[in-house]
């Protein structure tokens, strides 16, 4: 029972990010002609040409790929899920712009919204273990025979697509076009990894036992003691490490202020906290990377 329930998980998960997918091409850069890269970019572009439907077109192209996916590139499992999501894109795309009409005329507008929502889409559906499809397997397939890195294979790829837009569409909306496929690989970053808010300090003090108590009582975080030696001195020098929320951050400036003003700290963004406090250790973020990393052919 709980594996079907999983499954059911994914899949609605799946289906949502493949309807995001949707709405931001049928809304937005269909309507404005913005080929951002992959498959359904070629597919705009063929839809002016040729008058065909998009979802059909989409439809068309990946079903070779996806064929040619799961016979060199092996994995039963990932090809259903992209199958299952490319299919729905494929029907709904069209009946969506059909009955709902573009939001905005603005090309810039449609440039943005369309590829953030679409970044969102897609990186819900690699967090299922799947993809949309597309380029996405052409580049895995490029990078096997060629021995290419996966993001050179699918920037050359996308090149070739935004190349195609700028012959029909001229060069104006291929820069749209780039715009959509930066907005979109931001997107689909944080939709894999969240936004997070947490910040990572690293506070080198010789007051280090006082600053870690320090934290834990006024800013409500636990702190860890590293013994840390300087690279050119060669001296014993004490390091606190803590995470924390970034609003705590002026917080932190303020009380190192007042107990050690000449201390070393560097703070960075987290990109994934797990464990007490913070998202449960058991939280699917390591899944997901290592999804993100098969399918973008940096794990077997």
């Amino acid at each position: 029972m709980a594996k079907v329930r999983e499954l059911a998980r994914i899949y609605l998960i799946l289906t949502v990010g493949t309807l995001l997918l949707s709405v931001a091409y049928a809304l937005f850069l269909v309507p404005a002609r913005i080929a951002a890269g992959g498959v359904s970019g070629l597919a705009v572009v063929l839809h002016y040409l040729w008058g065909l439907p998009t979802g059909l077109l989409v439809f068309g192209m990946n079903l070779p790929l996806l064929v040619a996916g799961y016979l060199f590139l092996g994995g039963a499992r990932f090809t259903m899920r992209t199958l299952v999501s490319v299919v729905i894109f494929s029907v709904t795309v069209d009946p969506l712009a059909h009955f709902i009409h573009p939001i905005t005329h603005d090309a810039f507008l449609a440039t943005l919204y369309g590829g953030v929502i679409s970044g969102v889409g897609i990186g819900l559906v690699f967090g299922q273990g799947a993809s949309t499809g597309g380029t996405t397997i052409v580049a895995r397939l490029l990078q096997k025979v060629t021995n290419l890195s996966a993001g050179i294979a699918q920037l050359g790829v996308d090149a070739v697509v935004v190349g195609a837009a700028a012959l029909v569409f001229g060069p104006q909306l291929a820069l749209y076009g780039l715009i959509s496929l930066f907005a979109t690989g931001k997107a689909i970053d944080w939709a894999l990894e969240g936004l997070s808010g947490e910040r990572v300090a690293l506070i080198v003090s010789p007051a280090a036992e006082t600053i870690s108590a320090r934290i834990t009582r006024e800013l409500g975080r636990g702190a860890t003691l590293l013994e840390g030696r300087g690279g050119y001195t060669g001296e014993e020098r004490p390091v606190v490490m803590c995470v924390l929320d970034r609003a705590q951050e002026p917080e932190l400036r303020a009380l190192m202020q007042s107990e050690d003003p000449r201390a070393f700290v560097t703070v960075t963004a987290a990109t994934t906290v797990l464990g007490e406090g913070f998202a449960p250790l058991e939280a699917p973020a390591g899944a997901r990377r290592r999804r993100f990393k098969l399918l973008m052919g940096k794990a077997a």
